[in-house]
C-alpha cells in the first residue's frame, strides 16, 4: 500500500494578513506616540518662528463696451470723442510697469522698512505705526548690507547703533546725520510716540530692488476669460502694507488714465481756440468792410430784383462756402499729419466723410497705444514697432483720401464759381454799388458760419473735458485674507503627524526587512506544514522569579507549562508506561534548559516520577538553575566511572530527579551515541515514568540526532525573535526524513503580539493571575513603556 508522503515545508506566495500587519506595529504603539508628539512639538515651534504671510487682493473693472463694460451716459453719447475700447493685456502690462510701481515705491517710501522686537519672533516689521521715519539722502553700501538701529531716548533725541549694539552717536530729530550708513535725517511722529528707550531697527533697500520685488510679487489675472475684470493680488507679512501698496497702485493707474484723456481734450481745445482767434479776426475785418461800405456808399436797401439774384447767389455761395470749409478742414488734417502733435486730430470734428473720420479715429487710437507702450516697453520692442508701422500706413491712407477729396472739392468749387460767374453777369445790370455790397456781405456770411461752427465744437469739447472719467472702476477695494496663506498650521501639523507616525513605521519596516528571526507563530505554521506546535511559552516577566518557576502560583507562564504538559501526553500511546522526551533546538539561547527544567517540574507536580538528564555536555546550564554541583553526571556514567545510583541527584521539587552532565569530555558525540547511553535509558525506564533529556542544539552539533533513536517524542524549541528563519527549512527537512521521532514544536519566549502577530499576548489572555499579579492594564502598559 502506497504511503502518502507528508509535506512539511513549502515556499509559496503569502497572502496579506491585514490583522497581523496591524498588530505587528501596534505592539510598538508607544514609539508611534512619542514620535508623533515630538513631531507635533517641533511643528508647533516651527509655526511660532515662521512669519505669517497674508494674501491681499483687489478687483478692478476695465471698461470695454465690446465686452459688456459700462456704456457712456446717453446725455454725453453724442459728444463722445474718444474710444473706450482697450486691450486688456496692455492694461495688465501697464499695471505691472516700472513707472507705476516706481510711483508706488516713492509715495509709500518702501525703500525704508522698520522693525521692532517681537514677542514670539526675534523681530517683527511695523508699518504705519512706527514712531519715526528716516529721510535718506546718500547711503553707503553698508546701509544696504546691514540693518541700522535707532533708540528713541525721548522726544528730543535718539541714539544710533549698529547691528552689534555699538553706539554710533546721539542726535536730535530732523538733524542732518552723517555716519557709516551715509547721510540721512530722522523725524519723530509725535502722534505715534510710544515710550522712551524704544528700539527700532531700520533696513534700507535700493529702489530698483523694491520695484523688481513688487513686479515679481504682484499677480494679475482675469477673473473670467469673457470679461475685463482683473484680480490683483500680492502676498505680504503685513496686511495693512499690502493694502496700501494695492491702493496706491490703483490710484496711480486711474490718475494715468485720466491724464491721458485730459491731454487729448486739451490738445483739441487748443486747436479750436487757435482757429477761433483767426476766424474772429477775419470776421471783424469783413464786418468793418460792410460798415465802411454802407457808410461811404449810403446803401440802405436793395431792390426786389437784386434780392432775387442775391438769394440765388447766396444759395450758391453757401455751397461754395461748404466746399471751402471742407478744403480748410483737409488743410487742417494735412497740417496735423505733418506736425508731431499727439492726441485727437482736431479736424475730425468737422470731417463729413465717414471713411476719413474712421481713419483719423484709428490714427488717434494708435497714437494713444504707442504712447502707453513707449512708457512700459523698450524702443526696440516688436509690439511698439508694429504700432509705428500701423501709424505710418494709416497716415498714408489718410493722405490718399485727402487728395481724392480735394480733387473732388476743387471740381465742385470750379463748377460753383462758373455758376457764380453766370449770376454775376446777370447782376451786372444791377448798380455797381449793390454788387459790391453783395460781395462784402457774402464774405461776412462765410466767416460767420465758420465762426459759429467752431464755437459749437468748442463747447462740445469743453463738456467732454468736464465729464472725463477713468476707463476703469475699482470693484473691490484691497482686502486681506482672513488668515495667513503660509505657513498653514493645519497642513504643517498634519505633515508633522504623518512624519511622526511614518518615522517609526519606516524604522520598524526596515528592521523587519533586515530581521531574519522568527516573529510570529503564523510564520512558523506557514513555513512548516503538519508539524504541531504543542505549546507556547511567553517571555518570563521580570517580577516572576526563576529560572525554576513556583508552580503553586497561578500566573500565566506557569499555566502555559501546564498546557504544554497536557498536550505532551497526547503525543504518547495510552498504554505507554514510560515516556521518553528529547528536548533540543537550533541554536543556543532559545530557552531549551529553561523549558526542560520547568516542564519536568510541572510533570513532577502532577505526581509523576520524572528524571531530567542534562545531555548538553558541551555547555551545561541546568545544574546552575537547580543550584547543584556539576562534579558527577552523565559523562561519569558513560565512561564507566560511576554507577546509576551515584549520578541520580535529588532536587527541591518533589518527584523530580536530576542527572547532571558532569565534566566536559573530549568526545561528546561518541559518548552520547554509545551503547552505554542506550543502557542508561533502559535502566531509567525501570524507575521513572518520564525521562526528559536536555540535549545540545541540533543546528550546531549532531548530539541530538544520536540521542533521538532512544526517545519517543522530540520537542524542538523555536524562540520568538531569536531563532533564524532559515532554521524552518532544516526543521521541515528533519520531519520529512523522520530522523527525530514524533517531532513537535514549542514556541518559546513569545513577546506581546508574537503569538499570531496580533493581540493574543501571553497565554492567550487567561486573566486569572495570583493575587500578587493582579495589576491594572494601565500600570502594565506604563511599566512596559
Amino acid at each position: 500500500m502506497a504511503i502518502k508522503e507528508q509535506v512539511y515545508w513549502e515556499d509559496q506566495e503569502e497572502e496579506f494578513d491585514f490583522k497581523a500587519f496591524f498588530w505587528k506595529y501596534l505592539r510598538y504603539w508607544y514609539w508611534f506616540v512619542i514620535s508623533a508628539l515630538i513631531a507635533l512639538v517641533g511643528a508647533y515651534f516651527y509655526v511660532r518662528q515662521q512669519v505669517p504671510i497674508y494674501k491681499i487682493s483687489a478687483v478692478l473693472l476695465i471698461k470695454d463696451e465690446s465686452k459688456g463694460g459700462m456704456a457712456t451716459s446717453e446725455a454725453l453719447k453724442d459728444l463722445e470723442l474718444y474710444s473706450s475700447n482697450k486691450i486688456i493685456e496692455n492694461e495688465i502690462e501697464l499695471l505691472k510697469s516700472r513707472a507705476m510701481l516706481e510711483r508706488v515705491v516713492n509715495d509709500l517710501k518702501l525703500t525704508t522698512s522698520y522693525y521692532q522686537k517681537g514677542k514670539v519672533r526675534s523681530e517683527e516689521e511695523i508699518f504705519g505705526t512706527c514712531p519715526l521715519w528716516v529721510q535718506a539722502n546718500t547711503l553707503t553700501p553698508l546701509a544696504y548690507a546691514e540693518p541700522m538701529w535707532i533708540k528713541v531716548l525721548n522726544k528730543n533725541e535718539f541714539q544710533l547703533q549698529d547691528e552689534d549694539g555699538t553706539i554710533k552717536g546721539k542726535f536730535g530729530y530732523s538733524q542732518h546725520v552723517k555716519s557709516d550708513y551715509g547721510s540721512f535725517r530722522v523725524f519723530l511722529i509725535d502722534s505715534l510716540y510710544r515710550h522712551d528707550n524704544d528700539l527700532i531697527q531700520v533696513r534700507f533697500a535700493s529702489k530698483d530692488a523694491m520695484i523688481q520685488h513688487y513686479q515679481n510679487a504682484l499677480q494679475i489675472e482675469l477673473v473670467n476669460q469673457k470679461s475685463t475684470v482683473l484680480r490683483l493680488s500680492i502676498e505680504d507679512a503685513l496686511p495693512q502694507k499690502g493694502k496700501a501698496v494695492l491702493s496706491k497702485l490703483l490710484e496711480a493707474y486711474s490718475f494715468s488714465a485720466l491724464a491721458d484723456k485730459n491731454r487729448e481734450a486739451t490738445n483739441t481745445m487748443q486747436f479750436i481756440d487757435d482757429r477761433l482767434r483767426l476766424i474772429t479776426g477775419e470776421l471783424g475785418d469783413v464786418e468793418k468792410d460792410v460798415e465802411t461800405y454802407k457808410s461811404s456808399q449810403g446803401i440802405t436797401d436793395l431792390s426786389a430784383e437784386a434780392n432775387l439774384f442775391l438769394e440765388k447767389v447766396k444759395e450758391n455761395d453757401s455751397k461754395l462756402n461748404e466746399v471751402d470749409i471742407q478744403l480748410k478742414v483737409l488743410e487742417g488734417v494735412e497740417s496735423y499729419l505733418k506736425s508731431s502733435q499727439l492726441g485727437v486730430a482736431p479736424a475730425t470734428l468737422m470731417v463729413s466723410d465717414p471713411v476719413l473720420t474712421g481713419l483719423l479715429t484709428k490714427l488717434n487710437e494708435l497714437d494713444n497705444q504707442r504712447e502707453k507702450l513707449a512708457r512700459t516697453t523698450a524702443a526696440a520692442n516688436p509690439l511698439l514697432e508694429t504700432v509705428n508701422t500701423q501709424i505710418t500706413n494709416t497716415k498714408a491712407a489718410i493722405r490718399e483720401n485727402i487728395n481724392n477729396q480735394r480733387e473732388s472739392l476743387i471740381i465742385t468749387r470750379n463748377s460753383l464759381k462758373s455758376l457764380n460767374g453766370r449770376f454775376e453777369t446777370a447782376i451786372r445790370t444791377i448798380p455797381r454799388k449793390e454788387r459790391e455790397f453783395i460781395n462784402i456781405k457774402r464774405q461776412q456770411g462765410i466767416k460767420e458760419s465758420l465762426y459759429l461752427l467752431l464755437l459749437e465744437k468748442r463747447e462740445e469739447t469743453a463738456i467732454s473735458y468736464a465729464s472725463t472719467v477713468t476707463d476703469s472702476r475699482v470693484v473691490d477695494e484691497p482686502y486681506s485674507s482672513p488668515g495667513p496663506v503660509r505657513p498653514k498650521p493645519n497642513m504643517i501639523y498634519l505633515a508633522a503627524l504623518l512624519l511622526g507616525l511614518g518615522v517609526p513605521f519606516a524604522v520598524l519596516s526596515v528592521k523587519a526587512m533586515l530581521n531574519d528571526k522568527i516573529e510570529s507563530r503564523a510564520e512558523i505554521e506557514d513555513k512548516t506544514r503538519n508539524l504541531p506546535i504543542i505549546g507556547e511559552i511567553g517571555q518570563r516577566p521580570k517580577e516572576v522569579d526563576g529560572p525554576l518557576l513556583d508552580t503553586n502560583k497561578r500566573n500565566f507562564i506557569v499555566e502555559q507549562f501546564r498546557i504544554l504538559r497536557t498536550n505532551l501526553n497526547y503525543l504518547f500511546k495510552a498504554e505507554q508506561a514510560v515516556k521518553k522526551v528529547l528536548i533540543t533546538s537550533t541554536i543556543t539561547g532559545e530557552g531549551k534548559s529553561f523549558v526542560s527544567l520547568n516542564l519536568a517540574s510541572s510533570l513532577a507536580k502532577a505526581n509523576h516520577k520524572v528524571v531530567l538528564i542534562n545531555a548538553d555536555i558541551r555547555k551545561p546550564k541546568l545544574h546552575e538553575y537547580l543550584g547543584i554541583p556539576n562534579e558527577v553526571g552523565v559523562v561519569n556514567y558513560l565512561i564507566g566511572r560511576k554507577k546509576l545510583d551515584e549520578i541520580l541527584l535529588p532536587t527541591r521539587v518533589e518527584n523530580l530527579t536530576f542527572i547532571a552532565s558532569g565534566p566536559v569530555p573530549p568526545n561528546p558525540a561518541e559518548l552520547l551515541g554509545s551503547e552505554v547511553m542506550k543502557k542508561l535509558i533502559e535502566e531509567l525506564s525501570q524507575r521513572f515514568e518520564y525521562i526528559l533529556i536536555d540535549c545540545s542544539p541540533h543546528g550546531l552539533v549532531t548530539d541530538a540526532l544520536l540521542v533521538a533513536p532512544l526517545v519517543d517524542v522530540t520537542l524542538y524549541l523555536v524562540r520568538h525573535d531569536h531563532t533564524p528563519k532559515t532554521a524552518l527549512s532544516s526543521l521541515a527537512q528533519l520531519a520529512q526524513e523522520k530522523k527525530m521521532p514524533s517531532l513537535s514544536l514549542v514556541y518559546n519566549g513569545v513577546k506581546a503580539g508574537g503569538a499570531y502577530g496580533y493581540g493574543y499576548g501571553y497565554g492567550y489572555g487567561y486573566g486569572y493571575y495570583g493575587e500578587e499579579d493582579k495589576v491594572s492594564w494601565w500600570k502594565r502598559w506604563k511599566k512596559k513603556i
